[in-house]
């Protein structure tokens, strides 16, 4: 029988399905963490506001809390919504009764801007709550209601952990999405080092749920066994992923897209540069699965790789982990995108790079003399290299594949092929500067024809 991690949700239920305890189970079930929940208030809200609140008596949560830490094994716990100073001290004296570590997320005000907490619930927080926090994940304003300042800069958000730290969590985690600049940058405090990550800001205005979600999300990785750090980290890229692929659906803030599937996520990223490699080829490959006749797919299915600038090694080509590939019905992607995950097409990138450095992606279709009849109509060039005269002491095919295909050429093409051997599919490849100049030059092939053969697959299945 398979086994299950388990997470702890102990928060406010939304009526609107986007945060408190049904973003939080969402979040759980993308990880593959079953949520357990503990209800503490039933909103009437939406995406425009909040209508009602009903807090849950504190005996209510107590008992909650006990029935499931009867029957489970808990490996991560979060708090959302707790609204009153009863609750933070009934909850704070379950967090010590069944040793808890738990995440905090200091939730005050709704996207909305609606009060979320009474007047007296800060007091407590602070005195009976945040000692026995593990993680705390406040917004800027959270952390201002709690320390009394104001936060404008990165440099304030970094000495506000420190003051946060100072209350009694062991971790802190503040989010800077509040901050007026380009990108989006949280901070990260383990109580001696400092981290800052930084993604792109995404300008879709008022989200509704984000909060909620990271800090579920955190909790979820921390019950997988991550680090505390990485669990903040990889927290952050997912949910950033959410964002980005949100919807609207009410007439206020969007929703996030918490039921995405764990490959859409980001792998950890060292660098703001290569999260947008990645970025890049994740937009590249969903749109090309939009337009990919499965005519195009090899047996041994499709790649794609982009380096980061001045790429040395495979472990700085963002490629796909298990391929594009072809059932009956359609043409899918599986596995993540993730670097350092291919060996082909990272040597074919490398040995173009090694030549012009602006050359930095690559992907592989189905070779045909038709395909390749497809490719000269489009007015690309074309080059080849032949599997039999290929030196014994070749340490890769691909590179020395590539190499002598542009040898021969007397420059890179756009296209470089060949016609296979004993045990080896045929191939062709085509090589650009990146994401969209490949997709454009995908895009002149597929053409018309392409065209022509969704339509005729298209018409087989009907």
């Amino acid at each position: 029988m398979e086994k299950r991690t388990v997470a702890l949700s102990i928060a406010g239920s939304d009526s609107s399905g986007g945060a408190g305890i049904q973003a939080d189970m969402k979040s759980f079930s993308v990880l593959g963490v079953h949520g357990l929940t503990a209800i503490t208030c039933v909103t009437a809200q939406n995406t425009q506001r909040v209508h009602h609140i009903h807090p849950i008596s504190v005996e209510s949560i107590e008992q909650q809390i006990d029935a499931v830490y009867e029957d489970f094994s808990i490996n991560a716990v979060k708090t959302g919504m707790l609204y009153s100073d009863e609750m933070v001290g009934c909850v704070a004296k379950k967090i010590s009764e069944y040793h808890m570590k738990p995440v905090v997320d200091p939730v005050m005000i709704a996207t909305s801007g609606d009060n979320l907490s009474q007047k007296t619930f800060l007091k407590t927080l602070k005195k009976e709550l945040l000692p026995k926090t593990y993680m705390l994940t406040p917004n800027i304003p959270e952390a201002e209601m709690i320390l009394g300042k104001t936060i404008k800069t990165l440099e304030e958000i970094q000495n506000a952990c420190k003051r946060l730290h100072y209350l009694g969590p062991k971790f802190i985690f503040l989010k800077g999405g509040h901050l007026e600049c380009d990108d989006a940058t949280d901070v990260f405090f383990d109580g001696k080092k400092t981290s800052t990550f930084s993604l792109p800001r995404i300008p879709l205005g008022k989200t509704h749920g984000s909060g909620c979600t990271l800090s579920a999300l955190i909790a979820g990785y921390l019950a997988l066994g991550e680090t505390p750090l990485h669990a903040a980290q990889k927290a952050k890229t997912m949910t950033w992923t959410m964002i980005n692929d949100s919807f609207q659906l009410g007439k206020g803030a969007t929703l996030l897209n918490q039921s995405l599937c764990i490959h859409d996520a980001p792998p950890l990223c060292p660098s703001n540069d290569h999260f947008c490699v990645w970025l890049e080829l994740k937009t590249m490959v969903d749109r090309l699965l939009l337009i990919l006749p499965k005519e195009f797919v090899p047996e041994v299915g499709i790649n794609i790789g982009y380096a980061v600038i001045g790429a040395l090694s495979p472990d700085e080509i963002c490629a796909i982990e298990g391929r594009i590939v072809k059932t009956k019905d359609r043409v899918l992607r599986q596995g993540r995108l993730d670097y350092g995950v291919s060996k082909h097409i990272a040597s074919i990138i490398l040995t173009v790079m090694s030549i012009d450095m602006s050359m930095r992606c690559a992907m592989n279709i189905s070779y045909s003399k038709e395909n390749l009849k497809l490719c000269r109509n489009a007015g690309l060039t074309i080059g080849s290299f032949d599997r039999k005269n290929e030196p014994a002491n070749a340490s890769s095919t691909m590179e020395w594949g590539t190499k002598d295909a542009i040898v021969r050429l007397n420059g890179i093409p756009d296209i470089i092929y060949d016609t296979g051997s004993v045990g080896k599919e045929p191939m062709i490849r085509l090589i650009g500067k990146n994401p969209p100049d490949v997709l454009r030059k995908m895009q002149c092939i597929i053409g018309k024809t392409g065209e022509k053969l969704r339509n005729h697959y298209k018409a087989q299945q009907n």
